[in-house]
């Protein structure tokens, strides 16, 4: 049985998060979009969501309230392997070079990637991380 795809949002930006999700289900490419305005609520979720049958891309933003990004991949790092089917992209408006810089030394972060997401960037997402 082919592994279910989903995509997790987390952006502190409802209104991102709402286009984010439409540019999703239009495009018709995964089963699932989640969506998550607080990192915490997104880590509780993803500790719960222990299926085997299910892989998920996580766009993950940098600059939120509470618990920010990297705050995030810390607490998502100490979930064991038990998500290593899912893949993380961090989706943000930082240009910051530090960001970049330190997102790509952190394992569990795929890429980094600039808002906003087209349906280029999500289709290009799709296929190097869930098929």
């Amino acid at each position: 049985m082919p592994l279910k795809k989903r995509i997790v949002l987390i952006d502190d930006d409802q209104t991102t998060n709402a286009l984010n999700k439409l540019i999703i289900e239009r495009s018709e490419l995964v089963d699932e979009v989640v969506m998550f305005a607080e990192a915490e609520k997104a880590l509780e979720f993803l500790k719960k969501e222990k299926s085997a049958t299910q892989k998920s891309l996580i766009l993950l933003d940098i600059n939120m309230p509470f618990m920010n990004g990297w705050e995030f991949l810390n607490e998502y790092g100490k979930l064991n392997g038990a998500r290593k089917e899912d893949k993380i992209v961090m989706l943000t408006s930082s240009i910051d070079p530090s960001d970049v810089s330190r997102a790509e030394k952190i394992g569990s972060v795929s890429e980094y990637r600039s808002k906003p997401l087209s349906f280029e960037m999500l289709q290009s997402l799709v296929d190097d991380y869930l098929n």
